[in-house]
This record gives C-alpha cells, structure tokens and sequence, in this order.
C-alpha cells in the first residue's frame, strides 16, 4: 500500500517475477512482483513478500516518497485508531 500510494502509477506485475528488473533497468520504471510459483519455491520467498525493482538513479525519489507516504499513513492510523475507541 505504500509503495503504490508513493510512485503512483507503480506497475505491480505477476509472473514471471524476473522481468520487473528489466522494466527499471531498460525503461527506468519502478516496478513490483506479487512473484510466481516457481521464484517463491526457489528464494523461500513468503506469502507476505513481494518484490521491487528500479533505477539506482531513482533511489533518492523513491525513499522520499515512501517516507513522506509512510509518515501520512502513520498519522491517519492513528487518528483512526483513536476514533475507533471513541466510537467502539
């Protein structure tokens, strides 16, 4: 959820899991993998993981942005949580 609400437009992929590589490297997208069977199987990758991928070049952008998205997301659960005991 972060991720996506950071780098809109994100392009969340399937299998196979690999060419998300290709997509920072080749077309300086950023990218993430719900990955596929056999990746999974392979690395022990967990149900709860996904991969990402994207241009070195972009690292700078892309922490940014997860932190400011991070940061308001923080501040929204917590206003939630509180309105939910007020109101529970």
């Amino acid at each position: 959820m972060v991720l996506s609400d950071a780098l809109p437009g994100l392009r969340i992929e399937g299998k196979p899991q690999c060419h998300i590589v290709a997509l920072a490297k080749e077309h300086g997208e950023a990218a993430a993998s719900v990955g596929c069977a056999l990746s999974r199987a392979r690395t022990g990758m967990r149900a709860d993981e996904m991969t990402f991928a994207f241009p070195g070049a972009r690292l700078a952008e892309v922490v940014d942005a997860v932190e400011r998205t991070s940061a308001v997301d923080t501040v929204v659960a917590k206003y939630a949580a509180e309105d939910a005991r007020r109101f529970g």
